[in-house]
């Protein structure tokens, strides 16, 4: 089998890749793996966009002599790859090739010197691992180096989850909340950084509104009694698969330990499960978002290592 290689020409090629990812997830509806199509549309639309300010133009993809996608290869953080590959076509080889290419196209900067990449692998693939481990990587430890990859299915009924007093759940308005929007998302993500930092104008979220799978009705946000947004959950959700998974979520600094984050989850859960979708995905690195993430049912099926290799 002879797969050749080339870079991300045009959006056409965004939409092919996509198509490539869903087919995948036919084949393997596991969290974790090659990405689900809404980590996809995530990763153009608001992590290029709005986090590291680059180009889809980055995106690897190997295809068949028929032009067929047989995998793909891109970069979250810098230095940071992750490989989603046809199992029908996946070898040793084929792995080899990729991490290959990640190091010569995507290393980074090291913390002290020279250059490093990191390739993801989820904890149960031996042959990536073993390839891994060939071509001199290691796992270490980071506070985001395991990431927790859970499912919740939606064929029960989903416990309801109380709020406080004067506070209200409803779906994000329009781009009149964006600046709102933003300080809430900052005082979540920066609790201890002045809000001078903070997008004043709240743009940037309009990325996050032009995902091809961005529902409005799924970006659920809880409204404090003084007006003040308070915590949101951004679920982007794929009728094709009838599945979710959960891209953005966070509570504000001053509103955080009142049930807010499991107020706003279950009821975009609820409204997932109303529209049909049988399951949810989520992941996460720190315990204190797995301890919420469990709260409203979800449970850890696999977990992917960062592994790196210093240049």
């Amino acid at each position: 089998m002879t797969l050749r290689l080339r870079h991300y020409r045009d959006d056409s090629d965004y939409w092919r890749a996509r198509d490539f990812l869903r087919n995948l997830f036919r084949l393997d509806d596991r969290p974790g793996g090659n990405w689900h199509v809404a980590l996809f549309d995530y990763w153009r639309w608001h992590w290029l966009q709005n986090v590291v300010d680059r180009k889809p133009d980055e995106l690897c993809l190997w295809e068949t002599e028929d032009g067929e996608i047989a995998a793909i290869l891109n970069q979250g953080d810098p230095g940071v790859c992750h490989l989603h590959i046809d199992p029908v076509r996946r070898t040793e080889a084929l792995e080899d090739e990729m991490i290959a290419v990640a190091e010569r196209e995507c290393s980074a900067p090291g913390a002290r010197s020279g250059r490093v990449v990191c390739v993801w692998s989820m904890e149960d693939d031996e042959l990536r691992s073993r390839v891994l481990a060939e071509r001199g990587y290691a796992t270490f430890a980071s506070e985001h180096s395991v990431e927790h990859e859970a499912r919740r299915f939606l064929t029960e009924p989903i416990p309801a989850a109380p709020l406080p007093d004067g506070f209200v759940v409803r779906s994000m308005g329009d781009v009149g909340e964006h600046p709102q929007r933003s300080l809430c998302s900052w005082r979540a993500f920066h609790p201890s950084e002045p809000e001078e930092g903070c997008d004043g104008t709240g743009s940037w979220y309009r990325n996050v509104q032009r995902a091809p799978l961005y529902r409005r009705d799924l970006d659920v946000v809880a409204v404090a009694p003084n007006g003040d947004l308070a915590s949101f959950a951004v679920c982007y959700y794929d009728d094709a698969s009838r599945t979710g998974v959960f891209v953005l979520d966070g509570t504000a600094h001053e509103y955080q330990r009142r049930g807010l984050g499991r107020a706003v989850m279950t009821e975009a859960l609820r409204r997932l499960q109303e529209r049909g979708a049988t399951a949810a995905y989520v992941s996460w690195y720190e315990a204190p978002a797995g301890a919420l993430y469990r709260s409203v049912g979800f449970v850890i099926e696999r977990r992917a290592h960062a592994w790196m290799r210093r240049l």
